[in-house]
Order: C-alpha cells, then structure tokens, then sequence
C-alpha cells in the first residue's frame, strides 16, 4: 500500500510569539503543473532584501498547512494562480480580511474552496495577521511540465516587480508603527 508522506509542519521564529509579529509570504501551487508553479517562480526571483525581512513559506498543494504559516505574524500576503478567463498575468490583489466572512467567499485561485477553508479556520483558531492580502497571477497552460508557460515567463521580470512593491510597502509600515 502507497503511504503519501506530509511535509513537516511549517514554522518559523515568529510562531511562538505572544505578539504577531512579521511579514509572512505564503506560496501556494503545484510547481509540476506548469503553470500552477508561478507563485514559488515569482518567489525564487523576488530581490534579496525583500525576503531578508520576511518568513517564506512554500506549501504547494499543502493547503493544509495555511494556518500553522500564519501563526505569529502581523500581515502575510498568500499568492497562487488564478483561473477566471482573464488573460495570463493579469493580477488580481484582494484584501481577505475585508471579506473573509462574505457568504460564499469565492478567491478565484486555482485552490480556492481550499485556501478559502483554511483561512475561515484560522480565523477560527485566532491565528490570521492584521492584514491579510491574495496575490492571485492568472494562469493560462496546467498540464504536467515543471516549467511555466513562455507567455508567463514572458511577464515574470514585471509580476515581480508588482509582488516586490507590494511586500516593500508593508515592511514600511512595520518601520513606521515601530
């Protein structure tokens, strides 16, 4: 009989503090399934002095793990692939905490009923940040390639670009309010 083996529960120096405290990037997507793998591709390329001040978390199809992830930090920004018609790089930036609790909370990613769960339970379990932001890449090619599309690759140097703003900004305000 075929045992699937789960990766070690995640954690990180901020998961055991009393107050929350950091940035936390969380990646979510099969990195085998083409295109599904943008989000630890945008990751990989993101500049250094971005991910020096950030917990990274790679979960890939783990969705399960959201919530351990959160645990202990002030704002996390979760990014995964979305698949709502529109053309392949388009960006879709959504505070979750401002709808969280909307009944029938749709995130548009390709995991959604799952990260949308996961997030609804930590919720539950007090864990989630302050503030809390999707970075959802619409995808165009799913198949089983370990590489993304070319028009994907194509728009990778500028998604970064957007995602690398967007993670400055907060530390800003952490810099600020400290």
């Amino acid at each position: 009989m075929y045992a699937r083996k789960l990766p070690p529960v995640p954690t990180c120096r901020h998961s055991t503090l009393a107050e929350p405290t950091g940035l936390c990037i969380v990646t979510v997507g099969n990195s085998l399934r083409g295109d599904d793998g943008i989000s630890v591709a945008l990751c990989d390329n993101l500049p250094e002095r971005v991910l020096e001040d950030a917990c990274r978390f790679d979960l890939g199809p783990f969705t399960s793990y959201l919530s351990d992830c959160l645990k202990g930090h002030r704002a996390a920004v979760i990014i995964d692939s979305t698949c709502d018609g529109r053309s392949p790089g388009s960006v879709t930036i959504m505070d979750l905490n401002g709808v969280l609790d909307q009944p029938g909370l749709n995130i548009n990613s390709t995991h959604g009923l799952s990260v949308a769960d996961e997030l609804k339970l930590a919720k539950q379990l007090g864990t989630l940040p302050r503030r809390l932001i999707f970075f959802g890449v619409e995808i165009g090619e799913v198949n089983w390639k370990d590489k993304i599309s070319p028009a994907l690759e194509e728009k990778l140097p500028q998604l970064v670009l957007n995602l690398a703003l967007l993670l400055e900004r907060i530390l800003e305000t952490f810099r600020k309010d400290a």
